[in-house]
């Protein structure tokens, strides 16, 4: 019975500071206390050059995107694997050339048989020549050996031209890349007999791509060649120029396709991406860093540096969007200071620093 009475005096004694503890705090922030101001990165507002933008849909495409035909008949013998990355002129395909060699050969020969006439053919000319001066000989027969000659040189002719078909035969039974590229498909199988002009290879130019958009027609006036778009998806961001504008819609879609130059291999042919092109004029407009808009639900604000270099929190409405900056329709003038580094966490009414270290957008 004693120890218990001297545990629970101890227990009241530690309670009692605990109590007393807590009452200090309390009294410390009923007195007053406040958290540090917070450290922040600002910009002003300014008048920039605006203008609406409408966001679409494109897609990564390749200017170079064709099935490989095969240009003799022949069995096939080899072909290049799916995937394989190539030069132009590198051989993606062979067909068996043993039938190609003999017409080769033949082709040769005929031509050096005719070669060896023509050299008979002079002599007879010259020959006859020389009868006809001395009156020896009819001009007549003259002219018939001039004939048979003339017409040797036509056959020499059609023999080279024959000739020439046929090594061109030999060297297209290797079917060489015409661009660089991957070879994306096998559209035939090794062994398999194909006449001329039957699809081989499905190559695709993974090096120069381009990024084509179905836009509509009613924002046509407002879109220039060389102009720069920003285009992006969940990975990657960046700013390409127009290359051209098709000025041709389609009767049903009311759509025109417009082209974005981009470096070589800088997406995925086949990439979906999205892009805000100009949809009305442009105008002068007050604008702020787009990093200075903090989104909250469907409600959308940005912090200003009030007086006493309190945070100020102001709702805005966005009414175009170019580049970093957005023009938008709230209670902020020209010059003033907006948060765009660290707005995420104050609440209005909080004590800023401004941290003169950060750097503030610029560009367009």
């Amino acid at each position: 019975m004693r120890l218990s009475k001297i545990n629970f005096s101890k227990l009241f004694i530690a309670v009692s500071m605990v109590l007393s503890t807590l009452s200090f705090s309390e009294l410390s922030f009923a007195q007053g206390y406040q958290m540090p101001p917070a450290k922040v990165v600002v910009a002003r507002a300014e008048k920039r050059l605006m203008a609406p933008e409408v966001e679409l849909t494109g897609t990564v495409i390749s200017l170079n995107n064709s099935r490989i035909s095969n240009e003799v008949a022949a069995p096939v013998v080899w072909l290049a694997d799916v995937g394989t990355k190539v030069s132009v002129g590198d051989v993606i395909a062979r067909m068996d050339n043993r039938l190609l060699l003999v017409g080769q050969r033949r082709a040769k020969a005929n031509l050096k048989r005719l070669q060896a006439d023509l050299v008979f053919r002079e002599q007879d000319v010259a020959r006859f020549s020389k009868l006809a001066e001395r009156d020896n000989a009819s001009k007549a027969r003259l002219s018939e050996v001039l004939s048979k000659r003339d017409m040797l040189l036509q056959d020499i002719e059609n023999g080279k031209a024959i000739l020439d078909q046929a090594n061109g035969d030999v060297a297209r039974a290797n079917i060489k890349a015409p661009f660089p590229g991957h070879v994306v498909r096998r559209l035939a199988n090794v062994g398999e007999y194909l006449s001329i002009g039957k699809d081989v290879i499905l190559l695709v130019d993974t090096t120069h791509v381009e990024i084509a958009i179905a836009a509509p027609l009613s924002i046509k006036p407002f879109l220039k060649e060389g102009a720069l778009i920003t285009t992006y998806n969940d990975r990657q961001m960046g700013k390409f120029p127009i290359r051209t504008i098709v000025p041709v819609g389609d009767q049903v879609s009311r759509m025109m396709e417009v082209r974005l130059s981009m470096p070589m291999e800088k997406w995925v042919v086949g990439t979906g991406i999205k892009v805000k092109l100009p949809s009305g004029p442009a105008s002068e407009a007050l604008a702020v860093p787009r990093d200075a808009v903090v989104l909250q639900g469907a409600s959308m604000f940005v912090y200003k540096v009030g007086e006493d270099m309190k945070a100020e929190q102001v709702k805005i409405d966005v009414v175009a969007a170019v580049g970093n900056w957005v023009s938008f329709t709230g209670d902020i003038i020209e010059g003033d200071q907006v948060i765009i580094r660290g707005a995420e966490r104050l609440r209005p009414g909080q004590s800023l620093a401004i941290d003169e270290t950060g750097k503030s957008p610029s560009g367009n």
